[in-house]
């Protein structure tokens, strides 16, 4: 039996839904669970009041990171995964279907190459099977 899609708005780890990337930076978004999932989409939008230049990728774990929105060495890009999206420059909103690996936890890894700083809003969709 199906259930959903059950969307997520994704959070940077002091839970604003509006990830705001500086120039330069790498930001990592709260891990969220897969528990259930069967069909994955992802729906993204970045802003800025610059140049957009982007990269979206999936990191992805069997536990929670030790810190929120820390690098840490247990969340990895799964080797059979293309990023969602690399050098993002505009501001229109985007829709992937992902696929990602079987291990229980997802979250975003979002990398700036712009000179100013970016906003970004990531909409994880999971289609649930019981």
């Amino acid at each position: 039996m199906g259930f959903g899609p059950d969307v997520k708005s994704v959070e940077q780890s002091d839970g604003s839904r509006t990830i705001s990337i500086t120039a330069g930076a790498t930001v990592y978004t709260k891990a969220y669970p897969l528990r259930y999932g069967a069909y994955f989409a992802v729906a993204y939008k970045a802003a800025s009041a610059g140049a957009i230049d982007l990269t979206i990728q999936i990191e992805q774990s069997w536990t929670l990171p030790a810190t929120e929105g820390a690098s840490d060495p247990n969340y990895v890009i799964p080797e059979s995964m293309a990023d969602i999206a690399t050098n993002l420059a505009d501001a229109n909103w985007h829709n992937n279907s992902i696929s990602p690996v079987a291990m229980p936890y997802i979250r975003f890894k979002i990398t700036s190459a712009a000179g100013v700083t970016n906003t970004l809003q990531i909409k994880l969709s999971i289609q649930e099977s019981l």
